[in-house]
């Protein structure tokens, strides 16, 4: 566990929070993701679990990355705005090295991950792939890996699978969007992994699915739900 709350958190938890009430009512009277198959009550806690288990983080690797040289301003600049304890995390180990931890986190990439492979099959489409291969790439080229911090891409990144999923598959949009979406944002930041090497000026932790990934994830997932109102 990583994240700290703040009130940029608050903010975030408490927007969410507002639309998951709306959603519930839709979900629950059956309007919402009805051909997935998934009781409304399991798809809701589904929902709340990705934001409750955000900041839980499962380590999976470790790796050396060089310790950037930052002043003391500039670190508590960034961990105020992501949100992260950057003056722990620099003041602790070596001088010159982060003994770097790479993460998946619970809300952010296991929850999603499996919520689409329940859904492409309980209903699968070509289309999903294709479009996948088209996040994939487009997250790796947006993908900024800030020192400090870890890999960092742009909230508005889930928005990209929606005309295309539109045009090639309209009757099953919502389940092309929730695929191609998560799988291709997490294959995206993947991929960015490898090119991170010990010169790099790097982090003490990257969150796959966590700090800096985590909202792009989750509204993707959001609008996958809420598409699904149109595939009745």
């Amino acid at each position: 566990m990583r994240g700290m709350i703040s009130r940029q958190d608050m903010q975030m938890f408490g927007l969410f929070g507002l639309i998951l009430l709306p959603i519930f009512y839709l979900i629950y009277t059956n309007v919402l993701c009805s051909q997935w198959n998934i009781h409304p009550i399991v798809l809701f806690l589904l929902l709340a679990g990705m934001l409750v288990f955000s900041s839980t983080e499962i380590p999976i690797y470790r790796m050396r990355t060089k310790k950037p040289d930052f002043s003391e301003e500039k670190v508590q600049l960034l961990g105020e705005f992501y949100s992260v304890p950057l003056e722990e995390e620099f003041d602790i180990g070596d001088e010159l090295v982060f003994n770097t931890r790479i993460t998946l986190n619970v809300g952010g990439f296991i929850l999603p991950l499996l919520f689409s492979i329940y859904a492409v099959i309980n209903n699968p489409g070509f289309a999903a792939l294709e479009i996948m291969l088209i996040v994939v790439i487009a997250t790796h080229l947006l993908t900024e890996f800030k020192s400090g911090i870890g890999m960092v891409i742009p909230d508005y990144i889930g928005l990209l699978p929606i005309p295309f999923a539109l045009i090639l598959d309209p009757g099953n949009a919502s389940t092309v969007v929730l695929v191609s979406g998560v799988f291709g944002i997490m294959l995206g930041v993947g991929l960015s992994l490898f090119n991170i090497t010990e010169q790099t000026d790097g982090s003490a932790h990257i969150n796959l699915g966590g700090v800096g990934s985590f909202r792009a994830i989750y509204i993707t997932v959001i609008i996958a739900v809420l598409l699904s109102y149109f595939s009745m």
